[in-house]
């Protein structure tokens, strides 16, 4: 996989999601499609945080309203001791192939990271946002 694109409507509805459980941790799905050998959200699909602290994590129950694979899952850290990739929690817990972490310290979101699951670790792919045009791309903001 070479890239991720997220067209600005779902970039939103996904910022809007992370603003609205804020101070709490939000998440859920991307339904992807296979563009060449790129992925392309579709779909935004929110769920519930199940966790005991969900200041502090993510956890919800995956079934029939997650979308079938692709799919890519995401969810925010919000509290700005928290790095703005995957913590070592996220690098166990995560089932998934890929992940987005949406790192809003405040509420707003500041940075988008998405890893992709390999064989012995995770590594960085980049992700951006589709504009109006056919082929324009913009990668979102990154925090190291």
């Amino acid at each position: 996989m070479r890239r991720v694109t997220i067209p600005q409507g779902l970039v939103r509805a996904v910022d809007d999601h992370v603003a609205a459980e804020h101070p709490r941790e939000a998440g859920g799905f991307l339904a992807c499609e296979r563009r060449g050998g790129c992925l392309h959200a579709t779909e935004h699909v929110p769920l519930p945080n199940e966790a005991a602290t969900p200041e502090r994590r993510f956890v919800a129950t995956v079934d029939e309203r997650a979308p079938p694979q692709p799919r890519i899952c995401y969810h925010s850290h919000t509290s700005a001791s928290t790095p703005s990739g995957l913590t070592d929690v996220d690098r166990r817990k995560i089932p998934e192939r890929y992940a987005l972490v949406v790192f809003a310290p405040r509420g707003d979101p500041h940075s988008y990271r998405l890893f992709q699951r390999g064989l012995l670790r995770w590594r960085e792919l980049p992700v951006g946002r589709a504009e109006a045009g056919p082929g324009e791309w913009h990668p979102l903001p990154r925090l190291a």
